[in-house]
C-alpha cells in the first residue's frame, strides 16, 4: 500500500517577498523603507535606468508560469528568481503590500472579506460591499476609513526624484484590452522626466478561477500575455521592466461548512471571513474550549489551524506592529494545505482553481527582469573609432 503524501505547508519568506520588493523601490528613490530590501532588486535598480516599471500579472505564480510557457518563452527566459508571495497569497493582501511597502499585518487588508468589529460587519475591502453582497458597506470607504495607508506612488512623488503613476484595467482612467493597457504602459514613459509606473493586470486570475489551471483557454491567455510583454519590453528603451505576480493557483474541490459540517457552523458567531483558504473563525464563547477539537478531526489534513494569538506569534501575516484597528483575525485563523477548500455554504461562488493557502503552488512567484539602455550617437561613435585606426595605420606606415 503507498503511504499518503503529507500535504506540505508553504510558509511565507517576509526577507524574500514581494513586501521586500515593494521596499527596494522604496529605497531606490530614496525613501527609507519599513522592511529589509529584496538583495535581487536591489542589484537590478543599481543600473540606474531612467524609468522602472513595476508590472504585476494577477495569478501567474511559478507553477502557472511553468505549466504555460516554455524555457525559450520570454518570460521564463528572463526570470531572475522565484521568491515569495505574502499570506494570505490572495490579491488583496498581496498588492496592497507591494503599494504600502507594509506587512498585511500592519496594513490590515488582510484578504477579500476582512471584519471590522468597528462597524460590526464584515466588508469586501475593494468593493466596499457587505459579504457576498452588492449592498455598500456604509456611504464611506470602510476599509480606507479604519486601514488607511500611504501609497508608495505617493511617497515617490513627494520626492520629486521621479514622476510616479499606476496604469490599471479599471477605475476612472482605465483600460479594458491588454494592448490598450500595453500602450498606457509605454506613454507612461515616454518623458525625459525619470519615471516610475505601476502596471496590474487582472488575467490569468480572473481566467484560472472560472476555468482551472489546465485550461486550454488559460494557456493561450498566457502565451498571448508572453508575447506582448516581450513586445512591450523590447521597443521601449531606458526602462527597467520587473515583472512579478501577487500569488499562484491551485485546482480545488469545494465543500460547504453549513451544508457538510453543521456541527462546527453552529459554534460561529458569524460566517467565515478572509478568504476560503485563508479562514478567519469568530467562535461562539461557549464553544472555545472544544471548537479546535472538532475542526481538527474533520480537517487537520486539510487545514493548518493557527489561534490568533500563534499566528502573530509566528509572524504568518508577516512583521511589524499589528494595526491598531485590525479586527480581521478571529479566534482561529485556518491555512489551507490540500485541494479542499471550505465555502460558507452553497450560496457562495464556487472555483474551479483558488488560492490564499500555504501551497508552494499559491506560495511561489516569479521576479522577472528586462532592461535595455538607449546606445546613443553610436553612429558617431563608430565613424570616430574607425577614423583614430587609420590615422594610426598611416602614422604606423610613415614611421617604418
Amino acid at each position: 500500500m503507498t503511504k499518503e503524501t503529507p500535504n506540505e505547508p508553504c510558509f511565507p519568506d517576509y526577507t524574500d517577498s514581494i513586501l521586500n520588493l515593494s521596499n527596494s523601490i522604496l529605497k531606490y528613490y530614496g525613501i527609507e523603507p519599513f522592511h529589509e530590501t529584496h538583495p535581487g532588486a536591489d542589484y537590478l535598480l543599481s543600473k540606474n535606468f531612467p524609468h522602472v516599471v513595476v508590472i504585476l500579472l494577477d495569478g501567474l505564480g511559478m507553477n502557472i508560469l511553468e505549466r504555460n510557457l516554455t524555457y525559450r518563452d520570454f518570460l521564463r527566459r528572463n526570470l531572475y528568481s522565484d521568491y515569495s508571495s505574502v499570506f494570505p497569497p490572495t490579491t488583496t493582501s498581496s498588492t496592497t503590500t507591494f503599494l504600502s511597502g507594509l506587512s498585511p499585518v500592519e496594513h490590515g487588508w488582510l484578504g477579500w472579506d476582512v471584519y471590522f468589529k468597528q462597524e460590526d460587519k464584515t466588508v469586501c475591502c475593494f468593493k466596499n460591499t457587505l459579504q457576498r453582497s452588492t449592498t455598500p458597506a456604509a456611504d464611506y470607504h470602510v476599509a480606507r476609513k479604519y486601514l488607511p495607508y500611504k501609497s508608495i506612488i505617493d511617497m515617490i512623488n513627494e520626492t520629486g526624484k521621479a514622476k510616479a503613476n499606476v496604469v490599471f484595467p479599471f477605475g476612472e482612467n482605465g483600460h479594458s484590452t491588454l494592448s490598450s493597457w500595453v500602450q498606457a504602459i509605454k506613454d507612461s514613459v515616454n518623458t525625459p522626466q525619470k519615471t516610475f509606473t505601476y502596471a496590474y493586470w487582472e488575467n490569468p486570475d480572473k481566467e484560472l478561477h472560472f476555468r482551472g489551471n489546465r485550461s486550454n483557454d488559460v494557456m493561450k491567455m498566457i502565451n498571448d500575455l508572453n508575447a506582448e510583454m516581450a513586445y512591450l519590453c523590447g521597443t521601449t528603451k531606458d526602462t527597467l521592466f520587473l515583472i512579478t505576480a501577487d500569488h499562484g493557483h491551485e485546482d480545488i474541490q469545494n465543500v460547504f461548512l453549513q451544508e457538510d459540517y453543521p456541527e462546527i457552523a453552529k459554534m460561529l458567531q458569524r460566517p467565515c471571513s478572509i478568504e476560503p483558504r485563508a479562514i478567519s473563525f469568530f467562535v461562539k464563547e461557549e464553544y472555545k474550549d472544544v471548537f479546535a477539537r472538532e475542526f481538527n478531526d474533520k480537517f487537520s489534513k486539510d487545514y493548518i489551524l493557527f489561534t490568533r494569538e500563534e499566528a502573530l506569534e509566528k509572524k504568518l501575516f508577516g512583521p511589524g506592529k499589528p494595526n491598531e484597528n485590525l479586527t480581521g483575525i478571529g479566534d482561529f485563523i485556518a491555512a489551507a494545505i490540500s485541494y479542499k477548500t471550505i465555502l460558507w455554504n452553497k450560496e457562495c461562488t464556487q472555483f474551479k482553481s483558488h488560492h490564499a493557502g500555504l501551497r508552494k503552488e499559491e506560495m511561489r512567484i516569479p521576479l522577472i527582469w528586462y532592461g535595455k539602455k538607449a546606445r546613443k550617437n553610436v553612429g558617431n561613435k563608430i565613424f570616430l573609432t574607425t577614423l583614430s585606426l587609420i590615422v594610426a595605420f598611416i602614422v604606423y606606415i610613415l614611421v617604418i
